[in-house]
């Protein structure tokens, strides 16, 4: 029994796909929605966080990423499928916590998911009734994007990510545009690097500012997601690793640099303050006009809708990997004959979305304050652990193996981003109920920090349970990097 469902894994027919490093770079910096950042993070940054250092935030952010990356990039010549952190964190800590790791992510994730989808439903209601005077509920609207993705995510990977790259390349122009018209206009001067001086940089929270920023990276790790779908992988996925982290980092870092100066070193914690939701439109229309800042608005819904393709790919290349190694059905794991795609699992991630949106609004939960706060915290604490314990991995394995390796690429720099993780997560855990927000924001935050623990408990009882009633799955684990 345990040859024969070896032998059939091994021939199992896998992902297709010929992407490469620019198709996979679009996708990932896609997940990280650069205008979507700049409208709906860069105001928390900055009030929240140390003020005007948000584009020290950004670069310090950059710098925790690229140390983590140095790892997970030399680790990925012993990945061969797409489970990303499920395969790196079952190689350095043992399948259960691998496995336990895995049911985390799929929930992190798909928490992070149903915030977005939740938030693009309110945009776009926002949009159409300002623009003809006609409400339609948020989850009418939400349910529809649900439904566009789920039949992107049907086909063959490169369609979405033809989709991804216009949408990309037109919201990084018009934050580009932003950045040029406050430079036109002289307000870059002598003073202008003030925000990476130690005074500012230490007039706020440092902490909670860079805990922002590392918020707005989410998704860079799918390049190993795609590793059965990119042409040469052991050359395609390093390269659109490294790619993706410095030009997600640079581009924020620049954009948030100009964002400040553009509205005053002084000035831009009140802004902040006052303009939860509108500082950078506000900061937009300033420089340039209201037809330019309706086109933003446009372009803010279509990076949110990037985003939920992007972050719904990954979703589905996690079950698919659960499927094909016994975890989940192996139904889950089918792969469409003409398309080459996880369809099986793609419409399974439509029919939850559909399920939990449904039961959201059925229960009068608010789409911004509610869905979008609350889901999107909660993911984003499952992700820095799962971050975590994949640099913890890294370092376990490549101690464990008699082969010289490179010191820095498996010691000192997976340690060095550990111990920025870590920090970051400590400080997300003590300033939860802040992040929350609203008025029941340490029971909420107490109940969404039992969600995260729960779903990795699950996967790892999970691991244990398959190890007794049926062994031979358990051993066929050891496959699944």
């Amino acid at each position: 029994m345990q040859g024969s469902e070896s032998e059939s894994l091994q021939t199992k027919k896998g992902l297709s796909g010929s992407l490469g490093v620019g198709s996979i770079v679009l996708m990932v910096v896609a997940t990280a929605a650069p205008l979507t950042v700049m409208v709906a993070n860069t105001p928390l940054i900055i009030s929240m966080g140390n003020g005007a250092a948000a584009p020290f935030d950004a670069m310090f952010a950059t710098l925790i990423m690229f140390l983590f990356s140095v790892g997970f990039v030399y680790m990925s010549k012993y990945i061969t499928n797409a489970g990303a952190f499920y395969a790196y964190i079952q190689k350095g800590l043992g399948r259960s916590v691998g496995l336990g790791s895995a049911t985390m992510a799929v929930i992190s994730y798909f928490m992070i998911l149903i915030a977005l989808e939740s938030y693009v439903g309110f945009a776009i209601s926002q949009f159409v009734s300002g623009l003809v005077g006609v409400t339609v509920p948020w989850w009418i609207l939400t349910l529809a994007v649900v439904g566009i993705v789920g039949c992107l995510g049907y086909q063959k990977i490169e369609l979405g990510s033809k989709f991804l790259g216009v949408a990309l390349v037109l919201e990084i122009i018009i934050v580009l545009a932003v950045n040029s018209a406050i430079f036109w206009q002289g307000n870059i001067t002598a003073e202008s690097f003030q925000p990476f001086s130690y005074n500012t940089i230490v007039s706020g929270s440092p902490g909670l500012g860079i805990l922002f920023a590392i918020y707005c990276f989410i998704g860079f790790e799918s390049t190993v997601v795609y590793r059965e779908e990119a042409v040469n992988p052991d050359v395609t996925i390093p390269r659109a690793t490294y790619i993706s982290v410095f030009l997600v980092g640079a581009f924020y870092t620049l954009s948030m640099w100009c964002e400040v100066n553009g509205i005053g070193v002084s000035e831009v914690v009140k802004m902040a303050t006052d303009h939860p939701g509108d500082l950078y439109l506000v900061m937009a229309e300033k420089y340039t006009n209201k037809v330019f800042v309706d086109v933003m608005q446009v372009l803010l819904i279509t990076s949110l809708f990037a985003c939920i393709l992007s972050l719904h790919n990954i979703v589905v290349r996690y079950q698919y990997v659960l499927g094909r190694f016994g975890v989940l059905h192996s139904w889950v794991s089918s792969i469409h004959d003409k398309h080459g795609s996880p369809f099986v699992s793609s419409l399974l991630q439509t029919a939850l979305s559909v399920v939990a949106v449904a039961l959201c609004a059925a229960i009068g939960m608010d789409p911004v304050t509610q869905i979008y706060a609350w889901g999107g915290t909660a993911g984003t604490l499952g992700y820095m652990a799962i971050l975590s314990l994949t640099c913890l991995s890294v370092i376990l394995f490549f101690r464990r193996d008699s082969e010289k390796h490179s010191t820095w690429s498996t010691v000192i720099a997976p340690i060095g981003g550990l111990a920025g993780l870590v920090f970051c997560l400590v400080i997300a855990l003590q300033n939860l109920p802040s992040l929350v927000g609203g008025d029941n924001a340490n029971t909420a935050s107490s109940i969404l920090e039992t969600i995260v623990a729960v779903s990795f408990l699950l996967g790892c009882a999970g691991a244990m349970i398959i190890k007794v009633v049926a062994p031979h799955r358990f051993e066929l684990l050891r496959q699944v990097a």
